[in-house]
């Protein structure tokens, strides 16, 4: 089982995630920039993702360029996962070093499919004001994007750049405060895609929070979105997109935990369940689960931060059976 996760904002967060937090919880810094913490996790979400990471292939997945990528402490010396994606899939790298296959692929495509930079930045420049475009960035020569004003922001000149952007082989996304300009073969899913045919990983789970994370979430068996994320919508772009029961920095706790039940059952006819698939099975609310976690036998559940994980054999000894339509909806599996 592959599991490729995008990184910022779905499995890391920033510094002003934790201060909405209302449960107790232990934070660790895991990535530092000029010497100052940047980005975090819960004790509990790093605990879980060392879980994941001894039972399936993890893929970290990012937008982030190399060098941003390396200063997440998680991923770096003995820790390095077999494969990454940086660049927003421009980059693959095998146990650390650029996949230079991946590489000479994508410098085809590009030069093939797509029209120059120059030729985008004259059309942007013409498209917008210079008070909307603050500041040029650019990612290791793949692709660039613009720091933009939100209070400039012209939604109906985006929508025309987009579909300028379209027919010349580039994609433009807004992406909070940030616009990015990315030639189409530079794609978070076509990276996956090729890890998972490359290690004939049939089954495989993703996570991401934002419109350039969609290819890859469109290419894996199951996705999940972070509650509260661009993605948790009626009019996201990805079908049957699963989304966590927590929000912000507390949301990689039930993700984790929703893979590593993955990859422990049988998905045909699973034991162990999250609490939130439980609670929809059973056709009861969170709150009445919490309420009688004392009634279940011993073994039969167990806390995660702030979820649970319960097996099918506890939900009965205290729920009875499930509701007869639930089985169909969720996961097509006989309980």
């Amino acid at each position: 089982m592959l599991f490729a996760s995008d990184l910022d904002r779905t499995i890391i967060f920033s510094k002003r995630f934790i201060q909405p937090v209302k449960e107790d919880r232990s934070y660790r810094a895991i990535e530092e920039v000029n010497g100052k913490e940047q980005s975090f996790m819960t004790e509990t979400a790093i605990h879980l993702l060392n879980k994941v990471r001894s039972s399936v292939m993890f893929v970290p997945v990012t937008t982030r360029t190399k060098a941003q990528y390396e200063r997440i402490e998680l991923f770096q010396s003995n820790q390095t996962p077999p494969y990454a994606v940086v660049s927003n899939g421009a980059v693959i790298l095998i146990n650390g070093k650029v996949d230079e296959e991946w590489h000479e692929h994508i410098v085809n495509r590009c030069n093939q499919e797509c029209v120059s930079r120059e030729e985008i930045r004259a059309k942007l420049k013409e498209s917008f004001s210079k008070e909307w475009l603050i500041e040029e960035r650019d990612a290791d020569g793949w692709f660039f994007y613009y720091i933009v004003d939100p209070e400039k922001t012209n939604e109906e000149a985006i929508h025309n750049f987009q579909e300028w952007c379209d027919v010349k082989g580039w994609e433009a996304t807004l992406h909070g405060r940030k616009f990015y300009l990315i030639p189409k073969p530079i794609n978070k899913g076509d990276a996956v895609t090729f890890i998972k045919d490359r290690e004939n990983q049939a089954f495989s789970i993703s996570a991401g929070d934002s419109l350039l994370d969609v290819p890859m979430l469109s290419s894996t068996t199951i996705a999940f979105t972070a509650k509260g994320s661009e993605l948790d919508s009626d009019h996201s772009p990805v079908t049957s997109l699963r989304v966590t029961d927590k929000e912000g920095i507390l949301s990689p706790e039930s993700l984790l935990l929703e893979v590593l039940l993955l990859s422990s059952s049988n998905l045909d006819q699973p034991e162990i369940l999250s609490s939130k698939t439980a609670c929809m099975l059973w056709g009861i609310d969170s709150s009445t689960l919490r309420k009688r976690k004392d009634d279940f036998p011993a073994g039969t559940i167990r806390k995660f931060g702030s979820s649970y994980a319960v097996t099918v054999s506890g939900m009965k000894a205290v729920f009875g059976s499930p509701l007869p339509s639930a089985s169909p909806i969720e996961r097509g599996v006989t309980l």
